[in-house]
């Protein structure tokens, strides 16, 4: 009897369990090569560098010696000390020592001053105290003018030096340097964030490799240091409005946030980031721009408000000038300068919330952003929230101190010494706060200090500063921001630098042009008496009074101040030109023509086509009675700047002077079409046509 075969068909496999059978495969498999990569000393991309710039001839910031006890340490390397502190530590950590590293930019530096009295030197002299059962080293990294990208890069080169901890305050620095990022941001946010997820796996790193070899590609190549693109202009004339730029710089600090985690993370170093402060209140814009697409019409109009609300907020009337500048901001919302001033005027009329908004406004349209932006700011704060990171809200926490001090939220010179630098007592509380939330996140251990502990600390560091040093600083920021053009910010830190020096005549020159610039001519003449009273062979002194002389038309005093200045400057030198130029000018003046012309004619060898001494070379020509000569050379002065009124009058009554009065008629109507209601264009034009008419 035959017996049937039992069914031997199979059931086949549903669609859903073939792909999660799949999907474990592949995991399965990137975790093996992961782990097989990390085994083999493959790091991640984001820990290795940066896509969107590179450095050139970098060098690293310390360099090994060997100390008299036979132990290597490090050692800022010599080269580096234009932007960083001198700082040493042992390249091998001694035992029980927890080491903290401080990077950033001219904050974290300690500018105006250095490491004593920053952040980082408060640490230092307190963390002992706060855990006293730990040894601290505290390490200042900062560097002067460096944005995250350059921090981001310090950071790989001090994880080798067994850190513990990172303090990262930065944020003010991200729009200092020319940089491009092509098409890198154009993606949508998905395919950003993708590609930075990969890129923190090692599996990414070999495709790259195997794509690009180890050559890296970034957009932009910079130089092994810091070159600001405020060092190629004259003031902040090289920056304009460019919101794409600034959101792809946006987008990059995002993402050396990132790098930073993850390189501190991979020598399982702590990370604690300070959200940036800066000075709103007492901190005019470093440039203010009108938008590309207001007309003519209405750029006047807005200055003529603007204009009109100064004057009448000079006048004391503070709520008709808010209503004019509102006018303002409704020709064009993005004038940094009427944001600022409308914040000033709202915070004198007690509208604290509105002057915040202004305030803020006004830093967010700076065209020259050397202020952290609100968007900068938030990144921090955003990042530290959603990845769970350490963070010291230094803007917060400054508000709070001041509405605790002052009742009101508003930053300004209380706290900074210029737009971003914090005073040395405002370094001192970040430090303390620093202690505080890292006491509180359980980073470090120990207890609360006692107030009479912090005193202590506080007289100890305090009864170390240098006041020369502090004067030398003051003086320092006073020229910066004489050359922003920032003469109200200027003019406090050259009396800050005059007091600590016991008179200083660079600082008094800065201060009495900060009075000229300020319209307070009679501050300004005292202050140049006293600065040549004391030091009549001071070279810029004499050259900037004389100046300030022929202005008020005192040309005698003017030419003996100019004589000194003269001969007080190395030949072929700018000032030396300058000198030269102003005292042929005062001769001119004093109509003494013989001896104003062979200064005026050196000042030509030198400069044939100065449109300047040309014209004065030109009126010296005239006193002398040398008409053909004057005539060439006022229209040598008008090949190089034809729409120049002056010269077209003066060579229109030469001419007339010569009889050539049709010859002067288009040059007194080329004036009149530039300057419709100028008297003296008018009053030849009107002799021109009697003579002809005759």
């Amino acid at each position: 009897m035959n017996v049937s075969a039992p069914n031997q068909r199979r059931h086949p496999i549903s669609v859903p369990k073939k792909v999660l059978f799949a999907a474990v495969v592949t995991i399965a498999f990137f975790i093996v090569l992961e782990g097989a990569l990390a085994l083999l000393g493959v790091r991640p991309t984001s820990e290795t560098k940066d896509p969107f710039v590179g450095f050139s001839n970098k060098m690293s910031l310390f360099e090994s010696f060997t100390d008299e006890r036979g132990q290597t340490q490090m050692q800022t390397r010599q080269n580096k000390l234009i932007w960083f502190n001198d700082q040493r530590f042992l390249k091998t950590k001694p035992a029980k020592t927890r080491r903290l590293f401080c990077v950033g930019g001219s904050t974290t530096y300690g500018r105006p001053y250095d490491d004593a009295t920053s952040f980082s030197g408060w640490l230092r002299e307190l963390l002992p105290v706060a855990d006293p059962s730990t040894q601290w080293e505290v390490i200042n990294a900062g560097g002067i003018s460096y944005a995250s990208y350059r921090v981001a890069a310090v950071m790989e080169e001090l994880a080798q030096y067994e850190p513990d901890l990172f303090v990262v305050y930065c944020g003010h620095n991200e729009f200092l340097e020319r940089r491009t990022y092509q098409e890198m941001f154009e993606h949508s946010g998905f395919l950003i964030d993708a590609a930075s997820v990969l890129s923190k796996t090692r599996t990414w790193t070999l495709f790259d490799r195997a794509i690009h070899g180890n050559r890296e590609v970034p957009a932009t190549v910079l130089p092994g240091e810091v070159d600001e693109r405020l060092n190629h202009t004259i003031g902040p004339s090289d920056y304009h409005r460019d919101d794409r730029w600034q959101q792809d710089i946006l987008h990059h600090f995002r993402f050396n946030l990132r790098r930073m985690v993850s390189i501190a993370r991979r020598v399982g170093a702590e990370v604690v980031f300070v959200v940036p402060a800066s000075n709103e209140k007492d901190c005019s814009p470093f440039k203010s721009e009108m938008s590309s697409d207001v007309t003519l019409a209405d750029r006047k109009l807005l200055d003529d408000l603007y204009q009109s609300a100064l004057s009448k907020a000079a006048d004391g009337s503070l709520s008709e000038a808010i209503v004019m500048l509102e006018q303002a901001q409704q020709v064009d919302q993005r004038v940094a300068l009427v944001d600022y001033q409308l914040g000033r005027l709202e915070f004198e009329q007690g509208e604290v919330s509105k002057a915040r908004a202004s305030f803020q406004q006004a830093i967010n349209e700076d065209i020259c952003p050397l202020r952290a932006t609100e968007s900068i700011v938030e990144a921090v704060r955003s990042f530290s929230q959603n990845n769970d990171m350490v963070c010291v809200d230094f803007d917060q926490r400054l508000r709070s101190w001041c509405n605790t001090e002052h009742g009101h939220s508003l930053l300004g010179q209380e706290y900074f010494l210029d737009h971003v630098h914090p005073t040395i007592q405002a370094h001192r509380h970040l430090a303390l706060w620093l202690i505080e939330t890292m006491q509180n996140s359980e980073i470090i251990s120990g207890k609360s200090m006692s107030q009479q502990q912090i005193d202590a600390v506080s007289e100890r560091v305090e009864s170390q500063i240098d006041l020369t040093k502090q004067g030398v600083a003051m003086r320092n920021l006073a020229k910066v921001l004489h050359w922003a053009g920032k003469f109200d910010e200027a003019e406090p830190r050259a009396q800050d630098a005059i007091e600590l020096l016991g008179g200083d005549a660079e600082s008094q020159l800065i201060l009495a042009d900060c009075y000229r610039n300020t319209y307070r001519i009679e501050e300004s003449v005292e202050e140049y008496k006293r600065l040549l009273d004391a030091n009549p062979l001071y070279a810029r002194g004499c050259l900037q009074y004389g100046d300030l002389l022929l202005e008020l038309q005192q040309y005698e005093m003017a030419h003996d101040f100019l004589a000194v200045a003269a001969i007080g400057f190395p030949i072929g030198s700018r000032h030396h030109f300058r000198a030269q130029h102003s005292l042929g000018t005062s001769y001119l003046k004093l109509s003494d023509f013989d001896h104003a012309m062979p200064i005026l004619e050196s000042c030509l060898r030198e400069r044939p086509n100065d449109p300047n001494v040309l014209f004065d070379a030109a009126q010296c020509k005239a006193g002398l009675g040398d008409s053909a000569s004057a005539m060439t050379l006022y229209r040598r002065v008008l090949d190089l700047e034809p729409n120049d009124i002056e010269t077209q009058i003066n060579l229109g009554y030469l001419l007339l002077e010569n009889k050539q009065p049709r010859e002067a008629i288009p040059y007194f109507e080329a004036a009149i079409k530039a300057s419709p209601q100028n008297p003296r264009a008018a009053a030849g034009l009107s002799v021109c046509r009697q003579l002809i008419d005759r």
